[in-house]
């Protein structure tokens, strides 16, 4: 079924610090009516397109008939026959280091503009042509990287909602030290990137920081706690679909903690996108029971007021 794209099209940003359940809440999201799951849309030009890395269906990137079509939807406006200059731009102007860049417009050089239209512009055909092909009006992306998130502020065509998942500082540092094989790199043995205490708690600081940011340049930001979402996930999906202004219900829950998961297409993220079927959510609490307290307390001092800001500062 083809969307007609006579209205702008909703784009649902979640943002945060990794291991804070981003794809958990965008399969939630994904299996409403008329939403459509994405995954990290940041990583697709790397991870998709360059090296064919499994879409949540199982399949190589290429060999996804979604994605094939639209590929195919795609070409007809963005000449994909030269990705690397595709990441270049997106390196250009979708890192950390351009964030000032972004959220200021008046320091930006002539130049960076043009590379920034530029990229906003074959982004924008590509999720327009997600649309048509899924037949869904909102698209929801968890690439959690600020930088992409004020990329997708700057196109025009695009109604930007932007959810913020916080997940206790503690619990994300604990994860980041877990090993956890990633399945969608099909050929080789590959892990996900972890992180130590010191680094981690860096990386949940300014992920939370900058991601935060964004709230002064769009209209449509909210924040999603990770522990109401898991501890109460049909509640927190009802809140956040009438916050979206979407008239379906979240009948795809089984009970008040079970839900059940279609297959997707998204691009990138945690290894769940490959469950389907039956899937009980719970809070992951391993880490007030693994983590050495002397470490807890040590990342609880360090992000409190980051903490209490998002309502976090249970010991």
């Amino acid at each position: 079924m083809a969307v007609i794209l006579d209205r702008k099209l909703k784009v649902v940003f979640i943002g945060g610090c990794s291991r804070s359940g981003s794809t958990l809440l965008d399969l939630i999201l994904g299996q409403g009516k008329d939403c459509f799951s994405l995954g990290e849309m940041y990583h697709i030009w790397q991870r998709g397109f360059v090296e064919n890395q499994l879409c949540g269906c199982g399949m190589p990137f290429h060999s996804c008939s979604f994605w094939r079509s639209v590929i195919e939807e795609v070409s007809a406006s963005v000449d994909l026959s030269d990705l690397e200059s595709i990441l270049k731009l997106q390196r250009s102007v979708a890192r950390f280091r351009h964030l000032p860049l972004l959220a200021v417009r008046s320091l930006r050089s002539e130049g960076f503009n043009d590379r920034v239209l530029h990229y906003t512009d074959i982004l924008k055909s590509l999720y327009q042509a997600i649309a048509r092909v899924s037949g869904c009006g909102v698209l929801v992306d968890s690439s959690k990287l600020a930088a992409h998130g004020f990329i997708l502020s700057e196109i025009s065509d695009i109604e930007l909602y932007v959810l913020h998942l916080v997940r206790d500082s503690r619990a994300v540092i604990h994860s980041w030290q877990r090993k956890k094989r990633r399945p969608e790199v099909f050929w080789k043995e590959s892990l996900m990137p972890n992180a130590g205490l010191i680094k981690g708690t860096q990386i949940w600081l300014l992920a939370n920081l900058l991601v935060g940011f964004l709230s002064r340049k769009v209209c449509k930001y909210k924040i999603v706690r990770y522990e109401d979402l898991a501890s109460c996930p049909r509640k927190e999906a009802e809140s956040i679909i009438r916050w979206l202004g979407l008239k379906c219900q979240p009948d795809f829950f089984l009970n008040d903690g079970s839900i059940d998961l279609g297959p997707n297409h998204t691009v990138s993220g945690n290894p769940l996108r490959f469950r389907v079927g039956s899937t009980r959510i719970r809070p992951d609490i391993e880490w007030k029971e693994n983590m050495p307290r002397i470490k807890q307390k040590f990342i609880y001092l360090v992000t409190y007021l980051l903490l209490a800001r998002f309502g976090q500062t249970g010991m």
